[in-house]
């Protein structure tokens, strides 16, 4: 009997299409983004030199500069956005001809891999991927696709108490892959397939990532180039939670969903009327990465700086293993001139090179929680090759998006900590053989991750206010609206035409409602912690979420509170600065919003799950 699975009812579910770029709509908005950041200079300007408050100096400074790094992230998209670039479509590669000069070799048909990397998922949720891949078209009988699990978890048969991933791999008809330790965590689970498999080119997927027939057909063209080393696919999820109407919600919370009563039915109607067209819950954990693929990613097809996110991704072997190697002979090089600077004799020297030809390893993609970014960052940088990336604009496969908060947090948390150990220990911006379009593309992506520094500021200041009086302005005046509100209205409007079609509006709150976890992450890099590789749970568990929302209880109850107490302070005729709590309560209803996500999400349950 087939097993029955949470997103079974989503099946039917197809993606999006990807957005047409419009060379209209990119200079409006490239004009947009040139007068945004003249009125954002102009106001950062007037905020140094004029607004700030000799009364509460240190306040003032931290907000200001708070602004202003928050300003150098808007430069940052704004650049990042700045034009779509799509390569040319070709049709698919049929001979090794067609992706690398052959130098004298025989022609032949390309040889695809398809490996499908799996630690301890069920495996009759692998199966399902096993499935969908095994339906992959491709025009050329000649040209045979070979499909491979990677199999991290040893589930052969030698340990009664785990599922057999071996024997559903022989029931489909795959290849089965495994090794006896989990070394270089996906990156080594990914060594050790090259080692036993032979494609030129190789697409990658998660035990979740189920390909659409045409994944490869749609994608190998981009090889006949010859230095394009991988191209990355968007990632869609399609079991995200659906819009829930308001009134249902209610009914259900207050146990009139199926009450026949006549009081019963009549507050039903009464929340239809009320609530009727209010939607929420949609997308409740922040999961659709639309605006990550479609734009961030795709726009940087401009700066030849997409880089690799794993699952959904095809890799000319060439090109990794030319990485390898050359990874390999500067670490004999550098043994050399060690030993060399120790005065070794030259026998002594050769003994020590032999030794480590014999005992080191070639590593494909670079041992790392991250190995996706890093191996992408050094390809880019090989000045001997030049190597190329696309980011794929049509989505070519189907995943599993996280269910729970404390899952979703840990997911986010590892790409955190491995994106921030990359910038402390590898930064892009020093590493030789970037371009300058790449550096600041990927220095963007680590500086991101510095976010939570300025919008912890962001939503203490009011509180600081309410209790203290204190303005972090002179005033709250017409001076201070004239440059603030052209430069923020104009700033929405940038960012609205930046990612024309798509609703930014739960991205927008999951980026302020994930300082805590970010905050952690960068302070565990910091003290050294090593980075760890955690397997995304796929499907729904129910993780203790309190230590994760327990920071925006907290600033939530502090701001409530504070209202309150200017409230009273204004009632009595007893405040200081009438405009300045109006405008901070505004300010904190964004706040409020913004981080109550979170803690929605944290105590979401779906109707299966009680």
């Amino acid at each position: 009997m087939k097993k029955r699975f949470y997103f079974d009812k989503y099946e039917d579910r197809r993606p999006y299409p990807a957005i047409e770029s419009s060379k209209f709509r990119t200079a409006l908005f490239q004009f947009s983004g040139i007068v945004t950041v003249a009125l954002g200079i102009a106001y950062l300007h007037w905020r140094w030199r004029y607004s700030l408050n000799p009364d509460a100096m240190v306040f003032s400074i931290f907000l200001v500069t708070a602004e202003t790094l928050s300003f150098l992230s808007t430069v940052m998209i704004i650049i990042n956005f700045w034009e779509y670039k799509d390569p040319e479509k070709n049709p698919p590669v049929h001979m090794l001809s067609d992706i690398e000069e052959l130098q004298g070799r025989p022609d032949r048909p390309v040889r695809l891999d398809v490996f499908i990397a799996t630690y301890n998922e069920d495996v009759e949720l692998v199966r399902l991927s096993i499935i969908d891949a095994k339906k992959l078209n491709y025009p050329y009988p000649d040209v045979k696709i070979k499909i491979y699990v990677l199999d991290d978890g040893r589930r052969d048969g030698r340990d009664p108490k785990k599922e057999n991933m071996k024997v559903v791999c022989e029931e489909e008809g795959v290849g089965y892959l495994i090794r006896e330790h989990n070394e270089g965590y996906k990156a080594g689970n990914l060594k050790n397939a090259l080692e036993h498999t032979n494609g030129d080119i190789f697409a990658i997927l998660d035990a979740d990532t189920r390909p659409f027939p045409d994944f490869l057909v749609n994608t190998t063209g981009y090889f006949r180039k010859p230095k394009v080393a991988w191209v990355q696919t968007p990632q869609w999820f399609y079991d995200t939670t659906e819009a829930e109407p308001l009134s249902e919600v209610l009914a259900n919370k207050l146990r009139l969903a199926h009450t026949s009563s006549t009081v019963g039915k009549g507050l039903r109607r009464g929340l239809q009327l009320m609530f009727g067209r209010i939607k929420i819950n949609e997308d409740i954990f922040g999961n659709d990465p639309r605006l990550f693929y479609d734009v961030i990613l795709r726009k940087r097809n401009y700066f030849n700086a997409a880089f690799c996110c794993g699952a959904g991704s095809i890799h000319r072997r060439e090109a990794i293993m030319s990485l390898a190697v050359k990874d390999f002979a500067n670490k004999l090089k550098q043994l050399e001139t060690n030993l060399s600077v120790q005065k070794k004799s030259e026998n002594e020297i050769e003994k020590e090179k032999n030794k480590m030809l014999l005992e080191e390893d070639i590593i494909p993609f670079k041992f790392h929680a991250s190995e996706d970014i890093y191996t992408s960052i050094m390809l880019h940088a090989d000045k001997d090759n030049r190597w190329e990336s696309i980011q794929h604009a049509g989505v070519e496969c189907r995943m599993l998006s996280t269910q729970d908060l404390d899952s979703w947090i840990k997911q986010h948390q590892r790409y955190a900590e491995g994106s921030l150990d990359i910038a402390f220990k590898d930064n892009p911006v020093f590493i030789k053989g970037l371009t300058f379009g790449q550096r600041l593309c990927y220095f963007s992506t680590i500086w991101s991750y510095f976010a939570p520094l300025w919008i912890l500021i962001f939503l203490l200041s009011p509180i600081v206010f309410f209790f203290t009086l204190d303005l972090p302005v002179r005033a709250y005046s017409f001076e201070f609206f004239k440059y603030f509100l052209p430069f923020q209205i104009l700033n929405t409007i940038t960012i609205a035409l930046g990612c024309w079609g798509i609703d930014t509006k739960r991205g927008d709150q999951y980026y302020i409602s994930s300082f805590w976890f970010m905050l952690v992450s960068l302070f565990s890099v910091i003290r050294g912690k090593k980075v760890k590789f955690n397997v995304t749970p796929k499907g729904k568990a129910i993780g203790k979420n309190l230590p994760h929302i327990l920071p925006h209880l907290i600033i939530i109850g502090l701001t409530v509170l504070g209202i309150i107490y200017n409230g009273l302070l204004l009632y009595f005729d007893a405040h200081p600065t009438p405009s300045g709590f109006a405008a901070n309560s505004f300010w904190c209803i964004f706040n409020i919003i913004s981080l109550s996500i979170m803690i929605r999400a944290a105590y979401w349950r779906s109707e299966e799950a009680g």
